[in-house]
């Protein structure tokens, strides 16, 4: 049996540790915390329970697909409730805009606030719901091996979109500050700003409008116990207070295992690291 070791246990780890593990390796994941999660924790005090991290559930099509590779559904594991409203916004001028659990909703109030802008919202919405499509269900899915994969008929037809900007396409058919700020503010999870991030990625708005914000009940955790008791159940060995301190390398410059809580050492085949690039990278000597 092929042997793999995973570092972390967030999201992507629980993630990469569950489809090895479907593929017939033995895994074992290291976690430096007591508990799994990663950045997506959890704080229980005097009877409450706090998420610590990540608060909203989008694009709940992803996780529907991801627990159905294994044959499960989300409801084997949590409930989820679509939100009304999803979410409000607060303005300094003491003005609100609020995100309700549909399409319609929410053109009405872009259309309460900015006359014309609802039907202007519905025509973005059909364009990203395409965009997302594509991105979501094709290019995603793809290895990531080559910038080639990013090159299809879909992308292709829609190159324009990658030489103008979110901040170009919203501006110019939507004009009150709040509107804007609303339209805009997806993207920054991407991890860039409007001004430099494609119009293709619009495909944001259609996963916050479109297909709008839902809660576990419990809260976000629910989602790590039930990838962790999925994992559990492939037969991946999972070890907490477990602080991977080096990654070992052998001659042929091949990562062999890892030195965990800076004493015991750990072999396999193949080391997969979920923890930040930059953190991963002082895992390894310097001159890998």
């Amino acid at each position: 049996m092929s042997t793999a070791i995973v570092i972390g246990s967030g999201f992507s780890s629980l993630s990469a540790a569950s489809h090895l593990a479907k593929q017939g390796y033995k895994v074992q994941l290291f976690e430096k915390n007591s508990t799994v999660g990663g950045r997506c924790r959890q704080l229980i005090k005097n009877g409450y329970t706090f998420d610590i991290g990540p608060s909203w559930y989008w694009m709940p099509d992803i996780f529907d697909k991801y627990f159905a590779d294994f044959g499960k559904k989300t409801s084997d594991y949590y409930e989820l409730d679509r939100l009304n409203p999803g979410y409000k916004i607060y303005f300094q001028n003491q003005q609100e805009l609020t995100i309700g659990d549909s399409v319609e909703k929410i053109a009405e109030e872009f259309e309460r606030i900015e006359k014309g802008s609802g039907a202007k919202l519905i025509k973005l919405l059909k364009k990203s719901a395409k965009n997302y499509d594509i991105a979501i269900n094709k290019i995603v899915l793809r290895p990531g091996l080559s910038p080639f994969e990013l090159i299809t008929t879909e992308t292709a037809v829609r190159v324009g979109q990658f030489f103008k900007s979110i901040q170009q396409i919203v501006r110019k058919d939507f004009k009150n500050p709040m509107l804007v700020a609303a339209l805009e503010f997806p993207v920054l999870f991407l991890g860039a700003k409007p001004s430099q991030t494609p119009s293709f990625y619009s495909f944001m708005n259609y996963a916050d409008y479109g297909l709008g914000t839902w809660h576990p009940r419990g809260g976000m955790y629910e989602i790590i116990k039930a990838m962790k008791a999925l994992a559990e159940e492939l037969g991946v060995e999972i070890h907490t207070d477990a602080a991977v301190t080096k990654i070992n390398v052998d001659a042929n410059a091949k990562a062999k295992g890892v030195e965990i809580n800076g004493s015991q050492n750990y072999t396999a085949e193949h080391i997969i690291s979920g923890a930040d690039y930059a953190h991963s990278e002082t895992l390894l000597d310097s001159k890998y």
